[in-house]
């Protein structure tokens, strides 16, 4: 079976448990939020360090978004299951040196998943106030719905030597009005298993902890904003990297119980 068709069918089925236990009976308020955000992706492996290859332990900037359902277990106890979409991945900064090859090469990874979480959430008594503060911790499971790395290469230029010290507004002759000659840029995408990059697998797992606030509208309407780190366990490549994410989110949380 291919890994885009065990894809669909976990989310498929990671859709159905959310409705399942929405509509389950409870005694309390249960909840439907609705979050997105962006923050920092990292790749990382030791593997990749040792033999020499690039870890991409610099950030790229990811999206994510999802629905979840909140599941009120007792007092300020509860589980939050949730499904969405997450940009993960990393980046190559530039080589600091670039006298050999006066080239500037930047690289991306790309990876898109589809994320599958179940966490316990412990927080302040909803009905105490106005603010109910909460600490989240629990696993998730993801699926990789695509990869690429995108390479963008930078020409500077000639270098031209500094003006000797004591001369002030000196312009080098082969400059006009004081600037240099403009760089050039090309950029390229590869997929991932091609090309020399390496095939990503089909899942990944690990897990995501953080905290946030909800600040309550009215009786049925909450505003809510989070931090969370998510850390992979699995790792998804040959060479042994293993995700990170720390993501800066917000939404709506409608009670429906």
């Amino acid at each position: 079976m291919s890994a885009g068709r065990c894809s669909a069918q976990a989310a498929i089925h990671a859709a159905a448990l959310v409705i399942a236990l929405a509509a389950a009976p409870l005694g309390a308020q249960t909840t439907i939020g609705l979050r997105a955000g962006i923050g920092p992706a990292t790749l990382s492996g030791e593997d990749a360090a040792t033999r020499g290859g690039s870890a991409f332990d610099e950030p790229r900037y990811g999206l994510v978004a999802g629905v979840d359902a909140g599941i009120p277990l007792s007092g300020g106890l509860g589980v939050r299951i949730g499904l969405g979409l997450a940009q993960k991945g990393g980046a190559v900064e530039v080589p600091p040196s670039i006298t050999a090859s006066r080239l500037l090469t930047e690289s991306t990874a790309e990876m898109d998943y589809v994320q599958f979480s179940a966490l316990l959430r412990a927080g302040t008594d909803a009905e105490a106030g106005r603010l109910n503060f909460g600490f989240l911790a629990g696993p998730y499971v993801a699926f990789n719905l695509s990869c690429q790395v995108a390479v963008t290469s930078v020409d500077p230029g000639a270098i031209l030597p500094e003006p000797p010290p004591g001369i002030p507004n000196r312009v080098h002759p082969g400059r006009i009005g004081g600037a240099g000659p403009a760089a050039s840029a090309q950029d390229a995408e590869v997929a991932c298993g091609e090309g020399g990059v390496s095939e990503v697998k089909s899942s990944d797992f690990g897990l995501a902890i953080g905290g946030g606030f909800q600040v309550k509208l009215s009786d049925s309407l909450d505003l809510a904003f989070e931090i969370i780190y998510a850390r992979g366990f699995s790792e998804i490549d040959d060479e042994g990297k293993t995700t990170g994410h720390v993501v800066f989110q917000s939404g709506v949380v409608f009670a429906i119980g």
